[in-house]
């Protein structure tokens, strides 16, 4: 089973964004805007997910974790 993680503590704030676009369900923000974290191109984070969705694992393969950030 392939997961897309698009919750708040494995997900990125893009996954969720797509999710619910997806389902016609308004973006949701969280906090004040005073948050840091890690930074990831948007550019970036899309590619990843093509890269990811190129190369789609055969029935019976491992699962495989990809980590935008590294």
């Amino acid at each position: 089973v392939n997961r897309f993680d698009y919750d708040g503590d494995y997900g990125t704030v893009l996954n969720r964004f797509l999710i619910q676009a997806a389902i016609d369900y308004p973006l949701t923000v969280h906090g004040s805007g005073g948050q840091t974290r890690a930074f990831i191109h948007i550019r970036d984070s899309v590619r990843c997910i093509e890269l990811a969705l190129g190369d789609a694992p055969k029935s019976g393969d491992r699962v495989r974790i990809f980590n935008q950030m590294t």
